[in-house]
């Protein structure tokens, strides 16, 4: 059928991009960091560019079950840390699982123990005593500037850490949440993993006040690789790249079984480099609500962005929504971080 599809009553209200409110570290003023993860294949480039890029200055990686168990969550991120030359950077353990509901996994897509049938050498080091909310309870509060977050993995402990430092939350400059979708979901046909691993947790985050851009599945599907980037990978002289090029490989097996293709959504390296480059992903402003309940849509993050419906609520936006990338940019991105690395 012809002539423009907006034309007349449309079923829906068409997101008009917008300025991000997040903020964006730059080599003169490096953004203070910390990575909320479950890695995870995808959590391990996002790790290795929060490690790399002179815009962000990387304080502590914690960790929360979701993609694995939180014990390999945990282990996992102190080995990527020690592979990318950055042992010093904290550890710290956080929820096993969510504050209510069942226990979620993604073992299916990341192996049993997250980095597929990668096996990386023994961390030398243990985790940080006292567990990941106490750890950045206490970076907040020692911070001298407002810190970033990057929860890329369920958002039990960021809840964990609003309800039990509440006075914290004005020193969390941002939250870069790799979660939800405002179209159809993974986990489910209404909700993405990150999100439908602990609803709850969401909810409590979402109605924080705390800034958000939710890095969801709308732009994350848009930042895929395919096999093509594995010469690039393993071109690179690092064992960092070595790695990546053996985790690409394994993702894009098991993408292939599952009908898919022969690619993989980077989901999780597009919330960190969001705070590092200013223009690689479009948004637009929404209110997001969390559907907490059990039946069918649980999980879901329902996005509005019509001025008429949200006037008429009385309700206003709570987050930026990521819609659009550059993925040829992406991609190189993605290669320059692993060329930079050990």
């Amino acid at each position: 059928m012809g002539g423009d599809p907006r034309v007349g009553w449309p079923t829906f209200h068409q997101a008009a991009l917008s300025p991000r409110t997040a903020p964006v570290g730059t080599v003169d003023h490096p953004l203070p960091l910390i990575v909320d993860s479950d890695p995870g294949l995808d959590d391990a480039l996002a790790i290795a560019a929060a490690v790399v890029r002179p815009e962000l200055r990387l304080l502590a990686v914690t960790s929360v079950g979701g993609n694995a168990d939180v014990h390999h969550c945990t282990e996992n991120a102190l080995r990527l840390l020690e592979l990318y030359g950055a042992a010093e950077v904290p550890v710290a353990e956080g929820a096993a699982g969510p504050l209510a509901g069942p226990l979620e996994r993604a073992t299916e897509v990341h192996g049993e123990a997250g980095l597929g049938r990668t096996v990386l050498p023994a961390a030398k080091r243990r985790p940080e005593p006292g567990g990941a909310v106490a750890l950045m309870a206490r970076i907040l509060d020692a911070s001298p500037e407002p810190v970033a977050i990057a929860p890329i993995g369920p958002l039990t402990n960021i809840a964990l850490l609003l309800r039990s430092y509440p006075h914290l939350a004005a020193k969390i400059a941002h939250l870069s949440i790799m979660g939800g979708s405002i179209g159809e979901g993974n986990s489910s046909a209404s909700a993405e993993f990150n999100i439908f691993a602990d609803p709850v947790a969401a909810d409590i985050v979402f109605k924080s006040g705390v800034p958000i851009t939710m890095i969801g599945l709308d732009v994350t599907h848009h930042a895929y690789v395919d096999r093509s980037v594995l010469p690039r990978l393993a071109a690179l002289p690092g064992a960092s790249a070595r790695v990546a090029t053996e985790l690409l490989a394994f993702s894009f097996e098991r993408s292939a079984e599952w009908g898919q293709g022969e690619r993989m959504a980077i989901h999780d390296l597009v919330a960190v480099l969001h705070l590092a480059v200013p223009d690689l992903v479009g948004v637009a402003r929404y209110c997001v609500e969390i559907d907490a309940t059990s039946g069918p849509a649980r999980g879901r993050t329902i996005g509005d962005c019509s001025p008429y419906r949200l006037g008429r609520d009385g309700r206003g936006a709570n987050c930026d929504v990521g819609l659009t990338i550059d993925r040829a940019r992406f991609v190189d991105l993605l290669v320059e971080t692993y060329a930079q690395l050990p």
